[in-house]
């Protein structure tokens, strides 16, 4: 029995269950719940000591980081393939995974917090002490000096307008890729498309599509994959409004 250490609306998280609804997988879902801090404690950093969802427990068997649970199950499960058969199709999904690695993740968060979670944590955390040691949860040290920056600062600070400059780069390069293709590789769904569609749909709770109001490729792009199985019932019946 495959069984996901989740959270309604992490995008991390959105991806994998999309994985899984695209390929039919029966799965379980084990609550993890983040604003408490539950993925902090001493519990669930023995499942994974980085203190992150999602985790997926294929019968004993624990991956983590979503776009590698997502490879997992495509390889693991290749029914419905969502990897290219070609090996150049391939290198370019696991090189625009590793883009969301490096940046897209970090910058979705950064504006996430900023704009929709900072009112809350403050009000919690409400003097330097309580908020230190709810930073100090955090194992990464580059973590959690990005969150002590959004949280303390706004969305004037930095993080926020470094975010908004390399995600609107992102959906510059993504409209140029469109013009060729249905999906960010080829003319099929993949693994690609899987990965990027929980951020697209943050932005737009975020109140931020504007920012492809001038690329109709990428606007093309979404409502594809939005009007796919995965999506409707991997991410949008999860959404918390």
């Amino acid at each position: 029995m495959i069984r996901l250490y989740q959270a309604a609306m992490s995008t991390c998280v959105q991806k994998v269950r999309f994985t899984l609804e695209e390929k039919g997988l029966p799965w379980e879902g084990i609550a993890v719940d983040l604003h408490s801090g539950e993925n902090y404690s001493p519990e669930f950093r023995k499942i994974n000591p980085k203190a992150i969802i999602p985790v997926l427990d294929d019968d004993g068997d624990f991956i983590f980081e979503s776009n590698n649970i997502c490879i997992y199950l495509d390889e693991k499960y290749p029914d419905t393939a969502l990897m290219p058969t070609d090996a150049k199709g391939r290198a370019t999904v696991r090189e625009l995974l590793q883009l969301i690695d490096e940046q897209v993740h970090h910058d979705s968060s950064a504006l996430t917090y900023g704009i929709a979670f900072r009112p809350g944590v403050r009000a919690k955390y409400d003097t330097e002490e309580k908020l230190e040691a709810y930073l100090a949860g955090m194992p990464d040290a580059g973590r959690r000096n990005s969150k002590r920056e959004v949280i303390t600062k706004g969305v004037d600070c930095q993080e926020c307008t470094t975010a908004i400059q390399r995600l609107s780069l992102m959906l510059t390069r993504h409209e140029e890729r469109l013009q060729h293709s249905d999906f960010l590789v080829g003319d099929q769904l993949t693994i690609a498309d899987i990965a990027y569609a929980p951020y697209m749909t943050r932005l737009t709770h975020l109140n931020l599509s504007g920012m492809w109001a001038d690329k109709p490729a990428v606007a093309a792009w979404f409502d594809r994959v939005c009007g796919t199985k995965g999506y409707q019932q991997g991410i949008k019946s999860f959404f918390n409004d």
